[in-house]
């Protein structure tokens, strides 16, 4: 795999559901059919006879957002969020990446990422160790939900995401 598919926090680009081309695909496609069908109507006449049309709305709602996910390309090609917050760090400080920096442990900019991405540190070791070209094949779970439970953090963790 390609080094520029190392995030500068230490994910792998291809693994972030927001870089998930055919999944986008799909979104793009039922938010365009919704609107051909214009579903909207009938949403309003089914929720005469069924309450969950009713929420028709925030449906389409959600939908949008999850279009506004989209990530184009990785973010050491410019992808993602540009005020990112570590990157910009990075960045200020000329590194290629959080992987590089001293003070990482205790790095207050990556604890909502260990909370959803619970291998973050084992990840950022390993880069450290072999490199962001090399380590691809040897990276764990990129999600907490895709984590068993006995690898996951223990409820006590502070590191630990309760959303």
């Amino acid at each position: 795999m390609n080094e520029s598919l190392t995030s500068f926090c230490g994910l792998c680009c291809i693994d972030c559901i927001p870089s998930r081309d055919d999944f986008f695909t799909l979104v793009y496609r039922l938010d365009e059919m919704l609107e051909e069908l214009q579903f909207e109507h009938y949403a309003e006449l089914k929720s005469e006879i069924n309450e969950e049309f009713k929420d028709y709305p925030n449906f389409l709602s959600i939908l949008h957002h999850i279009k506004g996910l989209r990530c184009s390309s990785p973010c050491k090609l410019g992808g993602g969020d540009p005020q990112c917050k570590i990157r910009l760090c990075a960045q200020g400080k000329g590194l290629e990446g959080c992987w590089q920096c001293q003070a990482r442990r205790s790095c207050s900019l990556l604890d909502r990422l260990r909370g959803i991405h619970p291998n973050l540190d084992y990840h950022l070791d390993l880069i450290e160790e072999i490199g962001p070209a090399n380590w691809f094949e040897k990276r764990r779970e990129h999600y907490r939900w895709q984590v068993k439970a006995e690898q996951s953090a223990p409820a006590d963790d502070p590191r630990r995401c309760l959303f």
